[in-house]
């Protein structure tokens, strides 16, 4: 191409660049749209904000009955309760009529949430994370595991 203004020699230079470009594979495709899911990683995720678990280790008697965890991300808060075989939260901040409760071990169940934004389900076994739709975006909890082995026996 002779000169930046030539609209004639950039697009022959296009055309043969064009006709040089193959298929691309689909392990490409795959790795892009995973690199590119990573743009709004921060957006997405619940970050951990309380849990009374590490209140309990520092106390001088033994564990809580009931553990309390608490979750935010712009604006939007999530607080958990786990008492005994069940798990009570509560969506704050934000309307929402159902969240996902996703276990490793028990698989994923979608639980109505009341006009409060509370909810409830059995507590799940192994790692643990709850998925909340506002606007579009799924905002996720860390994995967590909700109770120990011991607590389960």
């Amino acid at each position: 191409m002779s000169s930046s203004t030539d609209d004639e020699g950039l697009m022959e230079e296009l055309a043969r660049a064009m006709a040089q470009v193959t298929e691309v594979p689909d392990h490409r495709r795959e790795a892009a749209r995973a690199a590119f899911s990573w743009r709004t990683i921060d957006e997405e995720l619940l970050a951990l904000t309380h849990d009374s678990l590490e209140l309990a280790d520092a106390a001088v008697r033994g564990a809580l009955d009931v553990r309390t965890l608490g979750f935010e991300s712009d604006g939007l808060s999530l607080e958990l309760e786990v008492d005994g075989d069940r798990v009570f939260g509560q969506v704050l901040d934000a309307q929402v009529a159902e969240v996902v409760v996703e276990s490793v071990e028990d698989g994923s169940q979608t639980v109505a949430v009341d006009p409060s934004g509370v909810f409830s389900v059995l507590v799940p076994t192994g790692p643990v994370r709850i998925s909340v739709v506002v606007d579009d975006v799924a905002r996720r909890t860390p994995w967590i595991v909700l109770r120990s082995d011991q607590d389960q026996m």
